[in-house]
């Protein structure tokens, strides 16, 4: 038997457990969302002491769904947001081109999330879908209304569904926010990239750090898929506030070295974000991993999404222990 102590309570533990078993013994809750180590959601930090990472490492920090007590230690865990299980109902919902809809869900009850995160969101006869809370294209908010991009690519079945009647009657279940790669309140240089059908939670990202972090630096780094008509309104947003969106080749054979030459600086002082499908972000990450930047993935994964599985084994993560 041996101890850990998170945040500051202490817990008994056995050798070989997953940190995860170890936090909910203690009454301590992480939103572990997807089962198979690729949600991101159980992110936490090593004080001190040591832990198997299982291949899960990125700096100090490791998966608690993959890493297992190897003997006393101290790990913090991220202030994250109430997860929460709400009925909403569509307040609007707006097609920006033949394969976006921007749709607005309203609750009752106050809700709080993270640039970052994302929610279950599950309509009547159609398979739940994870979703990123972002910002209008606009940059509008509205009280107590959660907004998503619904993007023909990414959730085909929802977006011919509501492409198709338009006026949506009923109740929507919304689950969440999850994910522990959300926009901390930190100083350092924040780097921001996002891949193909996935500016919803860059989008979230960018527009909070420059309404509540001005005197941040900011980096901004498309994919040149992105560079499209409908997303116009918030290139125009960004760009009147001194953010000026660099679009490149991220998916091409040369997509690391692409990426490395727009950030020739890039140290472990950095902070960055990483937004894409499982194979575009293993195809980038060693880019941060190697400057031991500060880093988070954003998954852009389906709970169908077989294949995301594979995303934490599909780089090394880091140095083994």
């Amino acid at each position: 038997m041996t101890s850990l102590n998170i945040n500051g309570k202490s817990i008994d533990a056995r050798l070989g457990e997953t940190l995860l078993e170890v936090a909910e013994r203690g009454g301590i809750a992480l939103q572990c969302d997807c089962g198979n180590s690729t949600c991101e959601s159980t992110r936490v930090t090593v004080i001190s002491g040591k832990v198997e990472a299982n291949g899960s490492r990125l700096k100090s920090t490791v998966l608690a769904c993959k890493a297992t007590v190897a003997g006393e230690a101290e790990l913090r865990l991220p202030a994250s947001s109430e997860l929460q299980s709400l009925k909403g109902h569509v307040s609007a919902l707006r097609r920006v081109s033949e394969g976006l809809l921007e749709l607005r869900l309203s609750v009752t009850t106050s809700i709080s999330w993270r640039p970052g995160q994302y929610y279950h969101v599950e309509f009547r006869g159609q398979e739940p879908v994870n979703l990123f809370a972002s910002f209008a294209l606009d940059a509008g908010t509205e009280f107590n209304t959660l907004i998503f991009f619904i993007e023909r690519e990414n959730t085909s079945d929802l977006f011919a569904m509501l492409a198709r009647k338009g006026d949506v009657k009923g109740r929507v279940g919304i689950t969440g926010p999850y994910g522990s790669s959300f926009l901390g309140h930190d100083d350092e240089p924040l780097i921001m990239v996002a891949g193909p059908n996935s500016l919803a939670p860059i989008w979230a990202m960018a527009l909070s750090s420059v309404i509540g972090q001005p005197h941040r630096i900011k980096v901004l780094i498309l994919d040149q898929s992105l560079k499209q008509d409908q997303f116009q309104q918030i290139f125009n947003w960004l760009d009147r506030r001194g953010i000026q969106p660099t679009f490149v080749d991220l998916q091409s054979a040369d997509a690391a070295e692409n990426l490395q030459a727009l950030l020739p600086d890039l140290t472990e002082f950095d902070m960055a974000y990483i937004a894409g499908h499982c194979d575009f972000i293993s195809n980038l990450e060693h880019v941060f991993i190697d400057a031991q930047a500060t880093y988070g993935r954003i998954l852009n994964f389906q709970p169908w999404d077989h294949a995301a599985k594979h995303v934490a084994e599909a780089v090394v993560t880091g140095p083994a222990e």
